[in-house]
This record gives C-alpha cells, sequence and structure tokens, in this order.
C-alpha cells in the first residue's frame, strides 16, 4: 500500500509541475507578438512626424511581417540609410532578438556615403537606450563585403538599395555575402524600385529602378531559392518614366526643388497625389 500511494503522490507531484512549466509561444502567438510590437515601434515617439507618416507609404509593419520577422532573430539591414527601417527594426529586436546595421563605411572614397554612414552612427548615438545594442559593420563593397561569420544571421533585408549595387557593378558580390552569413533556411528580404519587366538593369538602375525579373535571376543564380512575393509596396500609378527617375516622387520631388510659390505647390501636389515609387517585395530562402 505504502509503494502505491508513493507512485500516486508522484504522479500528482509530476502533473503538478507539467502545470507550472513554461510553454513556448506557437509560431501564431511569435508571429502575432512581434506584429504588435512593429506597430508600437513604426507609431512610437522616438520617431518624427514626418517618418510616421511615410508608414503608409512604406508599410513596414506589412513588409516585415510578409519576411517573417520574429522578436529573437538576429537581422542584419543592409545600408540603412538615414535609419528609417532602423526605427523599426531596433525596438522591436532589442530584448530578445539583435540587429546588425551593415552601413555606410565612414571612410569611403566616396563623399557621399561617408557623411551618410557618420550622420547614422549620430543618430544612434542620440539615443543609447533605444540604438545602445545595434551592432554596426562597415559594408563598403568589393573592398568590405563581409556581413559576419557565416551562417550566423537569421535574416537579411535591404530597402530600395540594389540599385546602387547595380550601377556600381557589385550587385552579385553583396548578395554571395548575405548568403554566407545566412544560416541555412535563412531569409533574405528586398524591397527595390520596380522597373518593367524585361528590361536592362543596368540602364534603368540609373533612374533608381531596377526589373524584378533581374533581381530574382540574379538570386537564384547565386544560390537562393524565391520563396514568395508580395505586392504590399506596389503602386500601379507610378509610370516609371519620370525626368529625375524616383527622386522625381516623394520624398525627394526634384522636379519642384527650383520652383516657388504656387508653381511649387501645384507640382508637389501632383507628384504626392502619384505617391512613393512601385515597388517589388520579395522573399528569399537560403537552402537547407
Amino acid at each position: 500500500m505504502q509503494t502505491r500511494y508513493s507512485v500516486i503522490i508522484g504522479l500528482l507531484g509530476f502533473i503538478g509541475l507539467a502545470a507550472c512549466a513554461p510553454t513556448t509561444p506557437t509560431d501564431g502567438e511569435q508571429r502575432e507578438a512581434t506584429r504588435d510590437a512593429l506597430t508600437e515601434a513604426a507609431e512610437g515617439a522616438h520617431r518624427s512626424e514626418s517618418n510616421r507618416a511615410r508608414n503608409s507609404a512604406r508599410n513596414p509593419v506589412e513588409t516585415l511581417d510578409f519576411f517573417g520577422l520574429r522578436q529573437d532573430m538576429k537581422v542584419v539591414e543592409l545600408w540603412p540609410g538615414g535609419g528609417w527601417y532602423t526605427e523599426v527594426l531596433a525596438p522591436t529586436l532589442n530584448e530578445n532578438g539583435r540587429l546588425v546595421a551593415a552601413s555606410f563605411d565612414t571612410e569611403s572614397e566616396v563623399e557621399y556615403q561617408a557623411r551618410i554612414g557618420k550622420a547614422y552612427l549620430e543618430k544612434l548615438a542620440e539615443d543609447p537606450d533605444l540604438y545602445g545594442p545595434v551592432e554596426i559593420v562597415a559594408f563598403d563593397p568589393p573592398r568590405k563585403a563581409s556581413l559576419g561569420e557565416p551562417n550566423s544571421a537569421d535574416m537579411v533585408v535591404t530597402f530600395r538599395n540594389l540599385h546602387g549595387w547595380v550601377n556600381d557593378d557589385v550587385a552579385e558580390s553583396v548578395f554571395r555575402a548575405v548568403l554566407e552569413v545566412l544560416q541555412p533556411g535563412g531569409t533574405f528580404g528586398v524591397v527595390q524600385h520596380r522597373a518593367e519587366a524585361g528590361q536592362d538593369a543596368s540602364e534603368t538602375a540609373r533612374s533608381g529602378y531596377v526589373p524584378e525579373d533581374y533581381v530574382i535571376e540574379l538570386a537564384e543564380r547565386v544560390g537562393f531559392r524565391l520563396q514568395d512575393r508580395s505586392e504590399t509596396n506596389a503602386n500601379p500609378r507610378d509610370s516609371k518614366d519620370h525626368e529625375y527617375g524616383v527622386w522625381t516622387l516623394p520624398p525627394s520631388m526634384r522636379a519642384c526643388r527650383d520652383l516657388d510659390g504656387a508653381e511649387k505647390t501645384d507640382c508637389e501636389d501632383h507628384y504626392r497625389s502619384i505617391g512613393e515609387s512601385d515597388r517589388m517585395t520579395l522573399k528569399f530562402v537560403k537552402p537547407e
């Protein structure tokens, strides 16, 4: 009898411990929690009013959710520029994940790249509580083309940078660097101004646009697999034949720069009615 009661008590204790044990969130729960964190970051008070206003055109929550971002990931952001997306990624990843910013080299021979790289570091230094955990890598291919240890990142993202790499004839080396740093099964998320299919990327890239079929062919040639594509950032109003390329449209609106008064207002109203550029949103995966 004593043995029987011992077994019963032991079973009850095991059941009690199992009931108190922490449960692992499901994929759906993780995704919902990440979406909530992204929404809070995108609308956060740490962002300027003008940056928050561009959420409707850039769709950061929908875009990063489409890429499959989770709060516990190590994410590399390629060429973050002024840090528009960093403002969303950093607070989302700070607690359980890691954000690596592969930024412009502050010692670059290209003046504007060195200037933007320095401004980005200054931006991060102004709010160490928010941006202190962000790791910085100088990324200046082909001179500095490493994104970190091989197979060390869960996700790499890039936003509207590909035309620059095409213009500099380093697009393939960039994609190979991304493939190397990603762990098998890792995601490469690409958002890029979209040229018409079949056009010559070396020609369209000068105006900021790149054909979607070119990007897919390049990624697959390097070793990626296209997992999905989204029209989240599409804009059918963009005719893609502007005098100043993508920089004709918001936020740059270069065609309006030298105008004054009502003429400038009419010009800006016209391009605001078109909106920001038509963009592809592609999700690639490094094969297992």
